[in-house]
């Protein structure tokens, strides 16, 4: 198994939990967030500034808080439990009254501040420069050879990957699951049946935070650094387009439209043909790929890949007034 192709899959299965976490936001609780990949990054920051040891002196130019020494696990549980954090705040005060667009301006404006308190406060992680210095997890134990490491990091993801998808699953059919998603169609009809909208939303808001603080503290054990230049705009559009082509509300859908877009299209623009006038064409090659996949599914598949499925009857459901409302929505959106 060659070394590329082992790269590209760990990094498409990082980037599948932080698609995770956006359709948890955007597919199940329709709330068209910007935030989820600031979130990435504040998991990716925390995750290595509990691990790595205490800055040295400041001749160095290098600066970031904390500095705990402390265990890959300990890190990327800190990491989920800032980013928890952190979504419940924003959420609490942006769920209470904006919904669509609005939500989206208040989640792009919120990424804005964040990137300029980390860009200007050195003293927090290093300001432009960002951390560095990240050990590989669990390698002290094992002391692996740089290739069967990288593969065992392969499974490592991929077992992530795969408990994320059967926990959400499991709270996709849950009757929260089905209430939630009855808020994104009805929000009133929901609302008839007893279910707070605010609270359902809230509660999905911080579930996608902790599985984006957790693709953060993934990537930065990997690569072994992070900085603002790893978090620009583009990489917010990236999991949206993964979202759109694997299917919106499918987790399978999510993990493939990840393993489209980080694996398949940035990494297949590689292989074209160089353009000698425009030397550096390759990134923006990729944005037009994306782009234009992106377009062409909106056009002529909206739904995706994998189409969100639907709520079935099953005899113990049948008098169950929230299994009724499940059934209506899945009766409204099959009909789209």
């Amino acid at each position: 198994m060659s070394y590329l192709i082992v790269t590209v899959a760990t990094i498409a299965l990082i980037y599948a939990v932080a698609a995770a976490a956006l359709n948890v936001r955007w597919g199940w609780a329709g709330e068209f967030d910007f935030f989820v990949y600031a979130l990435l990054a504040v998991g990716a920051y925390t995750y290595a500034v509990v691990v790595l040891p205490p800055a040295p002196p400041n001749d160095t130019g290098l600066t970031y808080i904390l500095g705990l020494r402390q265990s890959p696990l300990v890190g990327a549980l800190v990491a989920v439990a800032v980013c928890s954090g952190i979504s419940l705040v924003i959420g609490a005060i942006a769920l209470r009254s904006l919904r669509q667009v609005f939500f989206g301006i208040t989640t792009f404006a919120a990424v804005l501040i964040l990137s300029a308190v980390i860009t200007q406060q050195t003293s927090l992680f290093n300001g432009f420069t960002g951390v560095f210095g990240v050990n590989q997890p669990f390698n002290s134990v094992l002391h692996l050879d740089p290739t069967a490491y990288n593969i065992f990091f392969l499974v490592l993801c991929a077992v992530i990957v795969a408990a994320v998808y059967f926990l959400l699953q499991r709270v996709f059919w849950s009757p929260y699951g089905l209430a939630l998603r009855a808020i994104r169609e009805d929000e009133v009809a929901a609302a008839a049946f007893g279910h707070d909208p605010y609270m359902a939303r809230l509660k999905a808001y911080v579930l996608g935070g902790a599985l984006a603080g957790l693709s953060g503290a993934l990537l930065v054990a990997y690569i072994g650094a992070f900085n603002p230049q790893a978090w620009s705009p583009i990489e917010t559009v990236l999991l949206f387009a993964a979202i759109i082509i694997g299917g919106t509300g499918n987790m399978k859908g999510a993990v493939l439209g990840s393993l489209i877009v980080f694996g398949l299209i940035l990494e297949g623009t590689q292989f074209l043909p160089p353009i000698p006038a425009l030397p550096n064409a390759e990134a923006a090659l990729r944005a037009i790929a994306v782009g234009l996949v992106m377009l062409a599914f909106l056009r002529w598949r909206p739904q995706g890949v994998l189409p969100e499925p639907h709520y079935r009857d099953a005899p113990r459901e049948r008098d169950d007034p929230l299994a009724k409302l499940g059934r209506l929505v899945g009766l409204k959106r099959g009909a789209q």
